[in-house]
């Protein structure tokens, strides 16, 4: 018996949780809040985008990961050097 479950995840809702995953690394934000974020979105559990996240789509991303991180790091450098010119 081969059915799709009622709660399977849609390439639409993948891409949500992907993008918004990615968006709060790169502001600096935590991951635990881009879930609770997407479930409003998608009408789910923290807990199961945080499972999807990380059993599947997490695997799949490391590049885009990687590079966010690398936009978090400019950010913030250049939000410190902001700072610094104020004073």
């Amino acid at each position: 018996m081969n059915t799709t479950r009622q709660d399977a995840w849609s390439n639409e809702e993948d891409m949500v949780l992907t993008e918004t995953v990615l968006n709060y690394i790169r502001n600096g934000n935590t991951q635990l809040e881009a879930f609770k974020d997407v479930a409003k979105q998608l009408s789910r559990t923290p807990a199961a985008c945080g499972f999807r996240w990380n059993a599947t789509l997490r695997k799949q991303c490391q590049d885009a990961i990687q590079q966010a991180k690398e936009e978090r790091k400019k950010y913030r450098q250049t939000k410190r050097k902001r700072k610094l010119c104020r004073i």
